[in-house]
C-alpha cells in the first residue's frame, strides 16, 4: 500500500511567513505614515507662505499709494468736507497708525465703537489713505468756470452719491464729496453743500482745476486684526471708510506690529524709526515697517513652544509668546516706502 507525501507548510513555517508578512507591513505602514506627516507639514507650510504673501500684498499696495496728490510731490490741498480732520475723513494725512498698549488700549486713542470686530489687544492698527483700488479715474473735460464750479468728465458710469472724490493736477489738490452726478457728454459731478456723513462744509475747491486734470475715488482703510467671530480665529482685516463690519481678509494672522521711518530735517531721508505713539508728524512719514506672525488653522504632531519677536523692541515691536499648541507660526516682515513721500 503506497502513501501519499505531505503536502503543504508546517506550523513553524506558517508563523515564520506571517511574521515577514508583519514586518514588512509595518514598513509599509511605516513609510506612508511619514509621507503623510510630511505632505501635511508642507502643505502647512505652503499655506502659511501664501497667507503671509496676500497679506503683506494687499497692505503694501494701499501703503504705496498713500498720499497721492498728482504728482510725487507736496502740493497745496484742499478738503470741503465736514469733519475733515477725523480719522475717517482726514485726507491731508495719508498715513497713521496706532500703537497697541497690549491691554486694550492704544496710542493716540482709538475711539470704542471705531472697528467692527473689535481689534485685539496686542497688535497694532494701521490707517491708509488712498486712491480707492477699484475705483475708476476720470480726466476734467473744461476749464472750470470758478472755484465752486462742478468739474465736467467723459464718464459712462455715474458716480454714486457720497463717494469721496480726489480732484488734482500737478499744482493743487482738493477733496469733496460727490452729491450728485448728471449724465452727459460730458457728466457733471456735482458738490453741493451738505450730502451724506461726512458731507460738504463747502463748495469751494480751492483752486481753478483745467481741462486734464484727474479726479478718482478716495477712501480710508484701516488694516487691524480681531478674533472671527464665527470661529474665534485672529486674522487680518480692513476697514472701508465707515462700512462695517470689516471685510475679513487672511485668516490665522495672530499679530501685527509696525513702526514707521520719520524725516526729522526734510531732506527726504528716514532719521529715525518710531512706533506709532512717538511719531512727531506723520506728514514727513516716509516708510512703514511691519511685521505679522501667522498660524496654521490645523495642528500638528509638536508642540510650538517659540517665542517671536516681531520687529525690534526699540521701535515698537514686541515679543510674542503665543500657547504652546500644536500649531505652526511664521514671521512675515516687510518695509514699504510711500512712494509719494519719498520721492
Amino acid at each position: 500500500m503506497k502513501f501519499s507525501k505531505q503536502r503543504g507548510v508546517s506550523l513553524i513555517e506558517l508563523m515564520v511567513s506571517i511574521t515577514i508578512g508583519l514586518i514588512l507591513m509595518a514598513g509599509v505602514l511605516s513609510i506612508f505614515l511619514s509621507s503623510k506627516v510630511t505632505y501635511f507639514a508642507n502643505e502647512k507650510t505652503a499655506r502659511l507662505q501664501e497667507n503671509g504673501r496676500v497679506a503683506l500684498d494687499l497692505v503694501t499696495h494701499d501703503v504705496r499709494s498713500a498720499g497721492y496728490m498728482g504728482c510725487a510731490r507736496a502740493v497745496p490741498f484742499t478738503s470741503t468736507l465736514n469733519s475733515s480732520t477725523s480719522l475717517l475723513w482726514n485726507y491731508a494725512i495719508p498715513l497713521q497708525g496706532f500703537e497697541a498698549s497690549g491691554t486694550g488700549t492704544w496710542s493716540p486713542a482709538l475711539a470704542a465703537g471705531t472697528l467692527n470686530p473689535a481689534p485685539i489687544n496686542d497688535s497694532d492698527v494701521l490707517v491708509v489713505r488712498a486712491l480707492d483700488r477699484d475705483g475708476v479715474s476720470r480726466r476734467v473735460q473744461a476749464d472750470l468756470a470758478g472755484a465752486t464750479a462742478s468739474p465736467v468728465v467723459l464718464s459712462p458710469t455715474a458716480v454714486p452719491v457720497g463717494t469721496i472724490m480726489l480732484i488734482t493736477d500737478c499744482q493743487a489738490a482738493s477733496v469733496f464729496e460727490a452729491t450728485g452726478f448728471t449724465a452727459g457728454t460730458p457728466a457733471t459731478i456735482l458738490h453741493a453743500v451738505g450730502g451724506p456723513t461726512p458731507g460738504n462744509q463747502t463748495t469751494d475747491l480751492g483752486w481753478l482745476y483745467r481741462t486734464g486734470a484727474r479726479i478718482a475715488p478716495m477712501q480710508t482703510f484701516i488694516y487691524y486684526v480681531a478674533n472671527d467671530p464665527v470661529t474665534g480665529e485672529p486674522s487680518l482685516y480692513r476697514q472701508t471708510g465707515a462700512t462695517q463690519p470689516a471685510d475679513l481678509l487672511i485668516e490665522g494672522v495672530q499679530a501685527l506690529q509696525i513702526s514707521y521711518a520719520e524725516d526729522t530735517n526734510g531732506d527726504r531721508i528716514a532719521d529715525v524709526h518710531r512706533p506709532a505713539n512717538t511719531v512727531a508728524s506723520w506728514d514727513d512719514v516716509l516708510s512703514v515697517s511691519l511685521a505679522m506672525l501667522i498660524r496654521s488653522a490645523e495642528q500638528g504632531t509638536e508642540v510650538d513652544a517659540k517665542t517671536y519677536q516681531l520687529l525690534p523692541t526699540a521701535v515698537g515691536g514686541k515679543l510674542i509668546n503665543p500657547v504652546d499648541d500644536r500649531r505652526m507660526r511664521m514671521v512675515f516682515t516687510t518695509t514699504i516706502a510711500l512712494r509719494n513721500r519719498a520721492l
